[in-house]
């Protein structure tokens, strides 16, 4: 059975293009525009990783994360975000990211990572 991810970004373009690519793999993807619907899918699909923006309609990624968290503390969670802001990324990592890729993604390395996530 494929591992099942979920990519939360408000810009679909980016999200067909990285849904595409990692299906390419074998992963199980699902995708969400906005954050409050990618709860529900945490809450009832419960995805092995979960690759999420930073700054989205409604809701930031801290908080997100909080409450996805909440939801699925078996997920993994990896923050892919164009903010280089340190005091974001720290405070991201307290709450408990596996890792954190910085935009423009390099497709072979966020691979790397989502292999060594769920192994």
């Amino acid at each position: 059975m494929s591992k099942k991810i979920l990519i939360v970004d408000d810009e679909a373009d980016y999200l067909v293009a990285l849904k595409d690519f990692l299906k390419y793999f074998d992963y199980s993807i699902e995708v969400a525009l906005f954050p409050d619907y990618a709860l529900d899918v945490i809450k009832g699909h419960q995805p092995e990783l979960v690759l999420f923006d930073y700054k989205m309609p409604d809701m930031d990624g801290d908080i997100f994360l909080k409450k996805a968290k909440e939801l699925s503390t078996a997920t993994k969670y990896i923050l892919i975000t164009a903010y280089r802001d340190d005091v974001i990324i720290e405070k991201i990592k307290k709450i408990g990211v596996v890792d954190i890729i910085l935009k423009p993604i390099d497709l072979q390395n966020l691979l790397e990572k989502i292999q060594n996530v769920l192994k």
